[in-house]
């Protein structure tokens, strides 16, 4: 009889193992749908950066001409954008005359004495 309450008492025991892994398992698996849309988008991302050059691009060194190109073209890119940035502050300074000495730099004029501390 004591083999028999021993048996019992370890099967039962083997099952309430297996009932809390199947539920640790589960929870570890659920994902939210806000997660799964993140999965997504980094997937998409990496797949992107992934299939940005080819494998005929990487194996083969670039040549001096297309080097040159490849600079000229981004050298162009940043002048666009430093050219448009600097319209958009001509276009404030332009809207605020009077603030646009005291927004972009300090005023240094030495300080005058005031008539009340003379």
């Amino acid at each position: 009889m004591d083999g028999f309450f021993l048996f019992v008492l370890f099967a039962a025991f083997l099952l309430l193992a297996a009932y809390l892994l199947w539920r640790y398992w589960g929870a570890l698996t659920t994902v939210s749908p806000e997660e799964e849309r993140f999965e997504q988008r980094i997937a998409a991302l990496n797949e992107r950066q992934a299939h940005r050059y080819s494998d005929e691009e990487l194996a083969t060194p670039i040549t001096e001409e297309d080097a040159w190109r490849v600079m000229v073209e981004r050298g162009r890119r940043t002048a666009r954008r430093d050219r448009s940035t600097g319209d958009l502050m001509r276009q404030s300074a332009r809207k605020n005359p009077t603030d646009r000495a005291s927004r972009l730099l300090p005023d240094r004029r030495a300080a005058s004495p005031r008539a009340d501390e003379e």
